[in-house]
């Protein structure tokens, strides 16, 4: 997403110190080791195979798997074979691990290359009862506008199981003019990547980051995708007719570069179509429900994606049509079945995007009046929205899915949520000025790694100014920060989930100070927070 950070800007007009990791960390000639899609029995181990190994052709080599640090007495041993097909990329699920267990992982190539040893875990077995389960999520993290030093302060403190990434992994844009100013230099493609070989450099720079290297080796990985792997706004339909060589592309160079594993592989026809959408299980305690908001969605509506003031043209679609959808049909079964299914105490919904409503301003001139005095009911609703790329731009699909948690008694629905570049906390509600009623789940979005907020773009923090304004128009809205760089870390018991808002001083130096921004937690039955 681009402008809607400025839209706002315009609209509101002794910690320690982190270094760069150094023991184990990986040289900046080779892309690391990573791991993800944790499961009770097994992980996905990740390496690319650098320059300086490569053949032209085809490179063979061994993986193996241990409890101990430097990988003696291996429990799994296999070889594997990559290729310029791949981007000379490696990428193994491996299986019969132990469950909730801490292993070690290593690469080696007949052609020289022996990788830094990476470190995973596995999920807890699906009938355990696990005392906690701590995770951090981010998102965001254009190369060009930050150093990552969130993901310094991840490491520093490792005291997580896992990590979730909930998109825009990469920016295909390097552009200097985009959000704000930069800090480093990108210059593929000439500004902007639109080919597989551009995708791929993408993240070949990205991970020259050494933060980001080591945080990769050390935790396991769900990694969801956004706009920006493909580029701005995107909605797979639209760019499926347009331009999907350039679609293909951004999808091949994602599953090549990260570990997720897609439930149905990437098509070999155009328009190209793979099932991201999936769900992990960690014991008795929680289920995670990872959501593709961007392959199946149709447009925007108004014409405008943000700053708008609703749908009030006749000839513009209109938003509140019960067909708009943001999940597609598919999923959106899927995710009804399975969350109603579940078991778990604690359902967490990796969501890219901010489900809350969320406007700058609500007029609301007509309220009182009967809607049947209206061509179009949703025309008395005269609120200034900030995003209608997000779920306000899908508001009839929102109403269906909480309804649905709602009337199904479905407790414990935590939506966690990235896109926007600053944090918000949320109620979520059917109406979301019916602030008496019992909300049906709540949301907790995370800022950026260190993607331009709304601090950067107005050139001052706009937090105490935004509060008053925003809360006012949002009465579902119960915490904003639009100034820090973090990550957000859950700690999930049966009795609540602990949430902390993992703060650093600056993105703009290699370095920097942390501090924790907030903490709240949501109690086990309810959904709201205490403070």
């Amino acid at each position: 997403m681009s402008n809607r950070r400025s839209i706002l800007q315009a609209a509101l007009t002794v910690p320690a110190v982190l270094f760069l990791p150094t023991a184990g960390a990986v040289t900046l000639t080779d892309s690391g080791v990573a791991s993800g899609e944790p499961r009770p029995d097994g992980v996905v181990i990740w390496t690319r195979v650098p320059e300086y190994a490569q053949t032209g052709g085809a490179v063979t080599g061994t993986f193996k798997v241990s409890l101990n640090p430097d990988l003696s007495a291996p429990v799994v041993t296999g070889s594997f074979s990559t290729s310029p097909t791949v981007d000379y990329t490696v990428k193994i699920q491996v299986t019969g691990l132990a469950a909730f267990t801490r292993y070690y992982y290593g690469f080696t190539t007949t052609t020289g290359y022996t990788s830094v040893i990476g470190r995973t875990k596995t999920a807890p077995a699906e009938n355990s009862q696990p005392a906690e389960i701590r995770f951090a999520y981010f998102s965001c993290q254009d190369f060009t506008q930050g150093y990552y030093t969130v993901y310094a302060n991840l490491v520093a403190k490792d005291d997580v199981d896992f990590c979730v990434h909930l998109g825009d992994n990469i920016y295909e844009t390097g552009a200097a003019g985009f959000q704000t100013g930069q800090v480093r230099e990108d210059t593929i493609g000439g500004g902007e990547a639109t080919t597989l070989d551009h995708y791929r450099q993408k993240y070949k720079l990205y991970l020259s980051d050494p933060n980001l290297l080591e945080a990769r080796r050390l935790f396991p990985f769900i990694t969801l995708w956004d706009d920006h792997e493909v580029y701005n706004d995107y909605y797979g339909p639209g760019v499926g007719r347009t331009d999907p060589n350039r679609q293909r592309a951004g999808y091949q160079a994602f599953l090549e570069y990260n570990t997720a594993l897609p439930v149905e592989p990437l098509s070999t026809t155009n328009p190209p179509k793979v099932r991201m959408y999936r769900q992990f299980v960690f014991g008795n305690l929680m289920e995670m429900f990872v959501l593709d908001l961007r392959q199946y969605r149709n447009g925007p509506p108004c014409r405008l994606n943000y700053f708008t003031p609703g749908c009030l043209n006749l000839d513009d679609p209109n938003p509140f049509a019960p067909e708009r959808t943001m999940m597609g049909t598919n999923q959106k079964s899927w995710f009804k079945t399975e969350i109603n299914n579940s078991t778990r105490r604690w359902k967490m919904v990796l969501n890219e995007m901010m489900m809350q409503e969320f406007k700058i301003l609500d007029v609301g001139l007509f309220r009182g009046v009967p809607q049947k005095l209206f061509k179009q009911p949703y025309a008395i609703e005269i609120g200034l929205y900030i995003n209608l790329d997000a779920w306000d731009g899908y508001p009839a699909e929102r109403k269906e899915l909480l309804q649905f948690i709602k009337g199904n008694e479905i407790k414990n629905v935590v939506f966690c949520t990235g896109d926007i570049h600053n944090c918000y906390a949320s109620e979520l509600r059917t109406d979301f000025d019916a602030v008496g009623v019992p909300a049906a789940a709540v949301e907790v979005v995370g800022g950026s790694v260190s993607s331009a907020g709304v601090t950067e773009l107005a050139g001052s923090d706009l937090t105490l100014l935004g509060r008053p304004i925003l809360y006012d128009a949002n009465p579902s809205l119960k915490y904003l920060d639009l100034k820090s760089h973090v990550y957000t870390k859950m700690v999930v018991t049966a009795a609540e989930v602990k949430v902390t808002y993992e703060a650093v001083n600056t993105v703009i130096q290699p370095t920097s100070g942390t501090f924790r921004l907030a903490a709240f937690s949501i109690p086990d039955g309810e959904s709201r927070f205490v403070f």
